[in-house]
């Protein structure tokens, strides 16, 4: 039982399964215009669904009387009133329809995945960059699905929310717990990107009118700047920009949401500072680009610092997890049948070992080692940082005085200080047309070094 401020006992109507998800989306906000319950012979035309309420008729009696009525959860813990502002009887008797407007007065804390329940609109579910990217899932999300909300979010500077959208969980059936721990792990590898449970109370890929004219105002609702919808029912073919509908990938492959893309190929460039990776890189994708139905996607160390991995230092940890993230982005892209140039400096062997392991396991690894000398390297130094480390205002300098790991399983060997741009771009595509390991057999890196102070 609880009170309100007379101390006048008061019962609380238990919900759960879908009603329960269903009211809380309704004091969220997220089946609005709805904010509470209508009578069956009185269904507002602009609702998203016939949202009604049905009560024993003591308990309906009683909330007329009071003029309201506490809902809650099966515990009887009070999560919302409604004021009640008209009833009617079912046709049987056995009920009695309230109708009136909801006040949320506390978080509903039944499962699954509390945490990362969404409720409301995104903008009200804690700080981070202004703007927001909701990509939506209702089955395990696709490399090339991935490998587009990601620029989606860095070009338009927002959060990127990876929403696992689900109906009903049955207590201690929780269905939707993989999904989520997928999309949790791919959140772990973007900076600043959130993980969301959306719950609805009825099947969220029905294919009932019913049921997308629930989901598509959901979605809406979340009022996200751009909604990617990857569920089953939002990627039908022929949808609008907030479905998937029938989309090309990287490398120009067709896909219609079911048919996996051929693999794909990551071009690595690892090298000194200054040793010419990003002019090399930046060639190569131009010359790539002609040929192409899709242009490759280039990832440069620099860029991709300052959109990625805006968080992260240079620390060797720091370094290590930001590699870790370019590898994981364009092993998407490779899984998606498209081509990724990297161009970090990518200093430590193992870290390379990684991420060759990452895009081996869906495509084509190419690793080419930009070999210019580090005197050359520092002869250009058109930032100033090597001069900056050599003074000591610069600390943990690849090269200076921290070590740079000469790859020894390098695809090619280019030294930018002995043959031009062009001629490297042209080794690169002679090797990209030609079988794989084919290069990395043929020619040979030099000892491992190590080059520092």
């Amino acid at each position: 039982m609880a009170t309100e401020q007379s101390g006048a006992p008061a019962a609380v109507l238990a919900l759960s399964g879908a009603r329960l998800d269903e009211l809380e989306l309704l004091t969220g906000g997220l089946l609005a215009p709805a904010d509470g319950y209508c009578l069956p012979h009185a269904v507002p035309g602009h609702w998203p669904a016939p949202l009604t309420l049905a009560v024993p008729p003591d308990l309906g009696r009683d909330a007329v009387a009071r003029g309201w009525l506490l809902v809650g959860d099966p515990d009887g813990t009070p999560l919302a009133r409604l004021g009640v502002e008209g009833s009617q009887a079912s046709a049987d008797g056995s009920s009695l329809y309230l109708a009136g407007r909801l006040t949320g007065l506390r978080s509903a804390e039944h499962p699954p995945a509390r945490r990362l329940r969404v409720t409301g609109p995104l903008h009200a579910m804690g700080p981070g960059r202004p703007g927001t990217v909701a990509a939506v899932f209702s089955e395990t999300p696709r490399p090339w699905q991935l490998a587009e909300a990601m620029p989606t979010a860095l070009r338009a500077k927002s959060v990127l929310w990876l929403i696992a959208l689900c109906g009903p969980q049955p207590h201690g059936r929780y269905t939707v717990a993989p999904l989520l721990h997928e999309l949790e792990s791919a959140a772990a590898h973007i900076d600043g990107a959130r993980t969301g449970l959306l719950v609805l109370p009825a099947d969220p890929v029905g294919p009932s009118p019913q049921d997308r004219v629930l989901r598509k105002r959901v979605l809406a609702n979340l009022g996200a700047d751009h909604t990617l919808d990857y569920t089953v029912a939002g990627s039908t073919p022929g949808r609008s920009r907030t479905g998937v509908g029938n989309r090309h990938d990287g490398a120009g492959n067709r896909h219609d949401g079911g048919t996996p893309a051929p693999a794909g190929t990551v071009v690595f460039l690892t090298g000194l500072s200054g040793s010419g990776k990003s002019t090399v890189a930046r060639a190569l994708a131009e010359r790539l680009q002609r040929h192409a139905p899709s242009p490759p996607i280039l990832l440069d160390g620099d860029d991709v610092r300052r959109i990625l991995s805006p968080g992260l230092g240079f620390s060797r940890d720091e370094r290590e997890a930001n590699i870790h993230r370019i590898g994981w982005v364009s092993s998407l892209v490779a899984a998606a049948g498209g081509l990724a140039i990297c161009a970090p400096i990518a200093p430590f062997d193992e870290t390379r070992r990684q991420v060759r392991a990452m895009a081996e396991g869906v495509g084509r690894f190419v690793l080419v080692h930009i070999s210019t000398p580090l005197p050359v390297c520092e002869a250009r130094d058109r930032k100033g940082l090597y001069a900056m480390a050599r003074r000591g205002e610069v600390r943990d300098f690849t090269g200076i005085d921290s070590p740079y790991d000469h790859p020894q399983d390098a695809d090619l060997h280019l030294d930018t200080s002995r043959i031009t741009v062009g001629e490297a771009v042209e080794q690169i595509v002679r090797l990209l047309q030609g079988p794989a390991g084919a290069a990395r057999q043929a020619t040979p890196g030099p000892p491992a070094a190590r080059c520092g102070t």
